[in-house]
């Protein structure tokens, strides 16, 4: 029954990656789309980003709700879209579970599906676009074993690292931290990692410092699975008299993921060493250039790409985007999405 179950789903997921709406030009592609809020400078450009690729396309856009977090209201949202005419719903989903009965909904009216920045739990979808977040530890892992080569640590192989882990039961928490904790010891096998849970939150990344830094104060550096822990644990760094600028000789190492504006700035003021900036940018236009693909006939092959790679899930392929690590040499790039907000 588990290996009926197990090929049902491949068969499905094969089959969500193969359909096509057979349309004769892009203005034929109509799309529904949800971000999961407009709370943060994240989703807001992601949805402006994303607006501007489907109209660069040619699509007809149905509409662009709002459900503000609340997952009842994004699932109610596109199944109202697709009753308006919408054959390709994007959404960012609030929740990988509560999305499913809209996924499977656009599933029984032959929509296509694209879901952005994480997959859907059931049903069946054309295709994810997200980050390829174990590589975005792998980068984070390498910048730290660089700088902590030229650290005094390395000498005697006494380098202690803290790694600040995101929420472990969700996919990028869970790839970022073993993106990070395997690459940095294949590349620095004597550094002590100290790994502490965050779930996501500021004030649990300050208890976590705190309470290391107490017992360690020769830290070396701190590995942030977000930048949403920075301003909070830069206080603690201050607090124990270890907040050295970026370059100091007392200086800890510190390094994070996502690319904020708020990262950003950190780096040119010398309280980040570097972050790995998600690919926000390219989720729009490569959701754009899908929908076409998949509309016309063409197929989402499984394999490594020039920005990344795809891969089968038991949903459907996943598009995982490359990271771009930022530090004080490229932070001012127009490419970076955290440089994009507002303008």
């Amino acid at each position: 029954m588990e290996l009926t179950r197990k090929v049902f789903a491949l068969t499905a997921a094969l089959l969500a990656s193969t359909a096509n709406l057979a349309v004769a030009n892009n203005s034929e592609i109509k799309v529904g789309m949800t971000p999961k809020f407009l709370k943060d400078d994240f989703q807001t450009l992601m949805l402006d980003l994303s607006l501007k690729a489907f109209d660069a396309k040619g699509f007809t856009l149905v509409g662009a709700p709002d459900p503000n977090g609340d997952i009842a209201a994004q699932v109610d949202a596109l199944q109202n879209l697709i009753a308006n005419g919408a054959n390709v719903i994007v959404f960012a989903p609030i929740d990988s579970a509560g999305i499913v009965p809209a996924v499977k909904r656009a599933n029984e009216a032959g929509a296509l599906v694209f879901s952005i920045d994480d997959g859907p739990a059931g049903g069946s979808v054309t295709a994810t676009i997200r980050a390829d977040n174990f590589n975005a530890g792998v980068q984070g892992a390498e910048e730290m074993a660089r700088r902590l080569a030229k650290d005094s640590c390395s000498a005697d192989n006494s380098c202690i690292v803290l790694e600040l882990q995101g929420g472990l039961t969700t996919p990028n928490g869970l790839d970022r931290s073993e993106g990070f904790a395997t690459t940095l010891k294949a590349l620095a096998p004597n550094v002590t990692i100290i790994q502490r849970p965050t779930e996501w939150t500021a004030d649990m990344a300050a208890d976590a410092a705190q309470n290391v830094l107490t017992q360690n104060p020769t830290l070396d550096g701190i590995f942030m699975a977000s930048e949403l822990m920075a301003t909070a644990v830069n206080a603690q760094l201050n607090s124990a008299g270890r907040g050295a600028k970026v370059g100091n000789a007392d200086s800890v190492i510190r390094v994070a993921i996502d690319g904020t504006p708020q990262g950003l700035q950190l780096i040119r003021e010398g309280a980040l060493d570097a972050t790995v900036s998600q690919p926000l940018s390219a989720y729009a236009t490569k959701t754009a250039e899908l929908i076409e693909l998949v509309s016309g006939g063409g197929k989402i092959e499984v394999g490594p790409r020039d920005d990344g790679r795809v891969i089968e899930t038991p949903v459907g392929p996943q598009y995982q985007l490359n990271a771009t690590l930022v530090t004080a040499e490229n932070v001012e790039s127009g490419d970076l999405w955290g440089n994009q907000v507002g303008k």
